[in-house]
């Protein structure tokens, strides 16, 4: 007789937990030290002492949104990929933050492609787009902060879109020009001369303080109410003034012949030297800021070397940046590229006449050129000296003569409004394509 024996398995159930929903937060850099993060391997954020219990909250899977402060954008996001720690051994230069993060950089824009937190306002809860609100600085202010998911996502929508539309893709292959241009020689002019005064100041305030580069809460473009947001250098170190410009020269008179002013330009042009395609990248996240439509390149002073490789990779990494290139220097202005958003301005006067047939003999390297005539004192310019020329200035704004002689589409409006004010942004003919259409 068989027997059959019946067996019971029980299952037993286990239960886990549910994974956790990670928290974001906010965490500061300014650009300086994001490079210095990046170049030390990009996986270890560092804090003082005293943030160390807030630090200690975030656990392995949060987010950080990392964002750079001065330029007030978004560059980043970050995992934490571990707890938090005590470590004194130096990694960075401007202190030691011995409170370490481990992290890793989920997604990443080169800094020419940051987002701005002004392109999100209405879209973060406390940056509403009505009146002029100034408490949502409060939120990147510290770090790390805690943000609430909902805006979070919001950054993070805005960083993956520019990812897709590979703003600034071409950073990763920048060449860095580090000291490659002779060292400022100073032109001994008469000090009867403006541009002569201006040149012995430079000359006597580098003989006393040396001027290394932009700091990281300093600005790389200038404000002029004229013509708008430049970069601007030194008339003693790149200029190479006409008899003309040693006595009428805008930039050698008033503001930007102070101190201040000159110890900024001093700066500019260090900083270009040292890295053209980092100072490109900083003049990109500051158009983006300060929500500009052009930047005028030599708003004071000349290109050089650095300079032009400044404009050409700044016009190929940002297409979308109108790069308004004023110059009197016929070899430097032949370098620049062709780029549909870049328009070289070389200026002439009475004096400069044959720098015209100099530029064109080199063959530059771009079709998007044109000339202008800007007038002595008193002069009332001959038409044989404004063939060619595109845009016509008089000293001064102030007309010497009856502009019926002349063709109208090649007068400047700044010689003929009462307020000169903003007159470049309205009129935009020097960098629209009009006045090399011309």
């Amino acid at each position: 007789m068989s027997q059959t024996v019946k067996l019971t398995v029980s299952a037993k159930v286990v239960r886990t937990k549910p994974a956790r929903k990670p928290d974001f937060f906010l965490g500061l850099f300014t650009v300086e030290s994001w490079r210095e993060f990046k170049r030390h391997g990009g996986q270890v954020m560092g804090f003082n002492e005293k943030k160390a219990t807030t630090v200690g909250r975030l656990q392995p899977g949060d987010r950080i949104l990392c964002y750079l402060s001065k330029v007030s954008a978004f560059v980043g996001v970050m995992e934490v990929t571990g707890p938090s720690y005590l470590d004194r051994t130096p990694i960075w230069s401007d202190g030691v933050f011995p409170v370490r993060l481990p992290v890793q950089v989920v997604v990443e824009l080169p800094l020419a492609g940051a987002v701005p937190i002004r392109t999100l306002r209405s879209k973060l809860s406390f940056m509403p787009t009505k009146g002029t609100p100034t408490g949502w600085t409060v939120y990147v202010r510290s770090s790390p902060r805690r943000w609430s998911d909902r805006d979070a996502k919001v950054v993070v929508k805005a960083i993956s879109s520019n990812v897709g539309k590979g703003l600034g893709g071409l950073v990763r292959n920048a060449r860095a020009n580090v000291g490659t241009s002779t060292p400022a020689k100073y032109l001994k002019l008469p000090l009867t001369a403006r541009v002569g005064r201006i040149i012995a100041k430079t000359a006597r305030l580098s003989a006393i303080e040396e001027v290394g580069a932009l700091g990281s809460y300093e600005s790389a473009l200038s404000f002029n109410k004229v013509t708008g947001y430049s970069v601007n250098v030194p008339i003693a170190e790149t200029c190479r003034p006409t008899a003309m410009c040693m006595e009428t020269c805008y930039f050698a008179a008033g503001a930007p012949s102070w101190s201040n002013a000159l110890r900024h330009q001093r700066k500019v042009r260090a900083s270009i030297q040292m890295n053209s395609a980092e100072f490109a990248e900083r003049v990109a996240m500051e158009y983006d800021r300060l929500g500009l439509t052009f930047i005028r390149w030599n708003g004071g002073g000349d290109l050089f070397k650095e300079s032009v490789d400044a404009v050409n990779h700044l016009a190929k990494m940002r297409p979308d940046i109108i790069i308004w290139v004023v110059t009197r220097i016929p070899e430097w202005a032949a370098l620049v590229e062709q780029a549909p958003n870049v328009f070289v301005h070389f200026s002439l006067d009475k004096h400069s006449l044959s720098r015209r047939e100099n530029f064109l003999k080199l063959k530059p390297r771009t079709l998007n050129y044109f000339f202008s005539y800007q007038c002595a004192e008193g002069e009332i310019p001959p038409l044989k000296n404004l063939k060619n020329v595109s845009v016509l200035f008089f000293d001064n704004y102030k007309p010497t003569t009856d502009l019926t002689g002349y063709p109208s589409e090649i007068i400047c409006p700044l010689n003929t409004v009462a307020d000169i004010a903003g007159v470049c942004e309205t009129c935009r003919r020097c960098f629209n394509g009009a006045a090399v259409d011309h």
